[in-house]
């Protein structure tokens, strides 16, 4: 069984990265700034790990990241909105911290929505959405861990023309996006999720599971020689310390599966990266560079 290493390869594309922010500080005479809005609290921790990691790659990379924390209440709605319109005037490009926690999450699109469009870094605004789906010319972004996943298959060559894909999860951060890349790739593509059950995975060539379910899937519902990408991440307790556990039950495949990108140092570490090489089309775009 390969493992699909996001690590080494998120590792190649930073040192890039490192290099082309640098020569785009000198051209802009200041730090590149990205911002990060969390609304709300998460209960579960998996945000400030989150949250964290991308200001340690920001500094790695020579970004500013600065981020800007409200309360969830519905109160807060229309000052959250305006603040925003602020945060759009001080950044190259902003993220909304998902999921949105308390009373606010009711308004996750309109808050997505008032992020400008040519600084929506993660993609999730109508807009980007739009034209993302539907091909269009208009500038846009491709949201960054559905990239991550075919970063991933474009560094190990893995051809997904003609290949079975299923995707587990339909959600806009990861599922609905990486369907509708392999069906650009050529790929034939089924989705999954909770209402619609995961009958059927276990034809699949190559395998997405995003349903944030720990060990949702074991060697039984895949296909011997399959190809895995778990993008599951569930903060939970092991051994008296908090950790991250996928959706796959990777204990149980070994001699089973061809590969899989694991849940630790699999397509995590390649989402970040995403997420900032979406940051510099914004800035080149931007800055006419």
């Amino acid at each position: 069984m390969k493992i699909l290493d996001g690590k080494k390869v998120a590792l190649e594309l930073t040192n890039q990265l490192k290099n082309e922010f640098e020569q785009i500080s000198i051209e802009l005479g200041r730090k590149p700034v990205l911002g990060i809005v969390r609304i709300g609290d998460d209960i579960t921790g998996a945000t400030d790990v989150y949250v964290q990691k991308k200001i340690e790659k920001g500094e790695e990379l020579g970004v500013d990241v600065k981020v800007f924390k409200f309360a969830g209440d519905k109160s807060r709605f229309k000052f959250i909105l305006k603040q925003l319109d602020k945060i759009n005037d001080e950044t190259d490009g902003i993220i909304v911290q998902l999921p949105i926690g308390g009373e606010l999450s009711i308004y996750k699109q309109p808050i997505l929505d008032s992020i400008r469009f040519n600084k929506d870094v993660d993609g999730l605004s109508s807009r980007n959405s739009f034209n993302f789906y539907n091909k269009t010319d208009e500038f846009k972004f491709t949201p960054a861990t559905a990239q991550a996943i075919i970063t991933l298959v474009n560094h190990y060559n893995i051809d997904v023309k003609d290949k079975k894909v299923a995707v587990i999860g339909r959600g806009i951060l990861v599922g609905k996006p990486a369907a509708s890349l392999f069906k650009e790739m050529g790929a034939h593509v089924s989705t999954h999720n909770r209402e619609s059950g995961i009958k059927g995975v276990e034809n699949a060539d190559i395998l997405v599971v995003a349903a944030g379910s720990p060990n949702l899937i074991s060697k039984k519902n895949i296909k011997q020689g399959a190809i895995v990408f778990d993008v599951g991440a569930t903060l939970i307790e092991k051994d008296g310390r908090k950790v991250i556990c996928g959706d796959v039950d990777i204990d149980d495949l070994e001699g089973h599966i061809e590969a899989i990108a694991p849940a630790r140092g699999g397509v995590g570490p390649l989402t970040v990266v995403s997420l900032f090489q979406n940051l510099l089309e914004a800035l080149k775009n931007n800055n006419k560079i």
